[in-house]
């Protein structure tokens, strides 16, 4: 439609096409809004899925046997490989088990490249014989075999300076869960000194913890490595999820008990992973807990801020990864679907609980739980936590990287809080 200008006669334009602009422009929005409300609500709905496969549904699975034994003898093993993650870590040198099917060894010292990409390793066979040409083997960052004896007695050569190691059972709400006590033979009772209580991490055994347990025991410590609900062959959470430290922190409290009840004065509490959310998790609800210091390795202190981490590192077509508002909605969405607390499970946010000396370790290539996490308890508490930076480690992969410095820096500050024997 158009109008005559009163003057000049001339018609000009009507208002019509300027407001069909703005319509044009109204409906634009209104469709874009409900493009990213889609995208928003399925993707979030999509991640949250995701977040409870990856992090929150129990599962166990063992590795992929991603090597093949191309020679081994004289000390040393031959590797290949098509895997280019195992490629890395058998370059990077760092110490680990190789496990294959008729045995158990570990992995030393620098490794050599050879010409179409095998590698060559130190190799101390711990268990079995050593592997055939053509085995297929895969890398252990566990690096011990799982019976406690052959990994608290590996480089002994006298059999009774081995500690000696035996099951118990620890009662708890809804079961009775096992545990490995090893001590000195020396030491039989552990009366009138302080324990050490190991907790794994997530979907993980008690045999994560023999790296750390040689030094608890060889430090005259009483050491309870521990297991607790959802693990393997457990029972389960009546959700059948993890609850990082929400429920767990119910075993660490009765293996607490446990050690106290056989002659512990105090505790020194060593966790892994999400066994560090454990440790966490006890501390806040036990402020009068008999613990002198913690052991913190990698520890998953924030649960939430792991999952942004995590998201931030998944590549998405065009995007590039995972955008934040969208983690937002997928972790709200996982609120609504699985219970997620997310307040409850971040340790950070108030670390009060800390009230102890704590030696936290954690490596700079953590592809799991941001160093970021670690450096915030110890910016928290500056007076309280000795924080050991390992570059290119990766999850709790520092012991693997150099195990002298872990051992000694462990040992020093087990010496510094423990109780000496009464």
């Amino acid at each position: 439609m158009t109008a005559t200008d009163a003057v000049t006669g001339q018609r000009r334009p009507g208002p019509r096409p300027r407001r069909l602009l703005r319509r044009l422009l109204v409906w634009l929005t209104v469709l874009a809004v409900l493009a990213v409300a889609v995208f928003l609500g399925g993707g979030g709905w999509y991640f949250a899925g995701q977040i409870n496969a990856d992090a929150l549904q129990v599962r166990h699975v063992d590795g992929e046997f991603e090597l093949r034994v191309v020679s081994a003898g004289s000390g040393q093993v031959v590797l290949s490989s098509r895997d280019r993650e195992a490629l890395d870590l058998l370059t990077a040198g760092s110490t680990y088990g190789l496990l294959w099917q008729d045995g158990y060894g570990q992995l030393t010292g620098p490794a050599q490249r050879r010409p179409g990409g095998a590698v060559v390793r130190d190799l101390t066979v711990l268990d079995g014989d050593r592997p055939a040409a053509g085995s297929a083997a895969r890398l252990d960052r566990d690096a011990f075999p799982d019976d406690p004896r052959l990994a608290l007695g590996a480089d002994t050569p006298d059999e009774s300076d081995t500690p000696q190691v035996r099951e118990v059972r620890i009662p708890s709400v809804g079961g009775t869960f096992p545990a490995w006590l090893a001590e000195q033979r020396d030491a039989a009772d552990g009366a009138g000194r302080t324990w050490a209580v190991l907790v794994h991490g997530k979907g993980g055994t008690r045999a994560e913890m023999y790296r750390m347990m040689r030094t608890t025991v060889a430090a005259g410590l009483p050491s309870l490595d521990v297991t607790y609900r959802n693990d393997q062959g457990l029972r389960r959470d009546g959700t059948g999820r993890y609850r990082f430290g929400r429920t767990e922190w119910r075993e660490l409290a009765a293996a607490v008990h446990y050690a106290t009840s056989h002659g512990a004065t105090d505790v020194v509490l060593v966790g892994a992973s999400m066994g560090g959310a454990i440790v966490a998790s006890y501390l806040e609800r036990t402020p009068d807990a008999p613990v002198v210091g913690a052991v913190l390795d990698a520890p998953m202190l924030d649960f939430g801020a792991t999952v942004d981490y995590g998201a931030a590192r998944t590549p998405l077509p065009v995007l590039g990864n995972v955008p934040g508002p969208l983690t937002w909605t997928a972790k709200r969405t996982a609120t609504l679907r699985y219970g997620v607390d997310w307040k409850a499970v971040d340790y950070l946010d108030d670390s009060s609980w800390l009230t102890v000396p704590a030696l936290v370790w954690h490596g700079t290539d953590d592809g799991t739980v941001p160093l970021s996490t670690s450096r915030r308890l110890a910016e928290a508490h500056p007076d309280l936590v000795a924080l050991e930076i390992v570059d290119g480690a990766t999850h709790v992969g520092s012991w693997n990287t150099d195990p002298g410095r872990y051992a000694d820096t462990l040992d020093d500050f087990l010496h510094r809080v423990s109780t000496p024997p009464s």
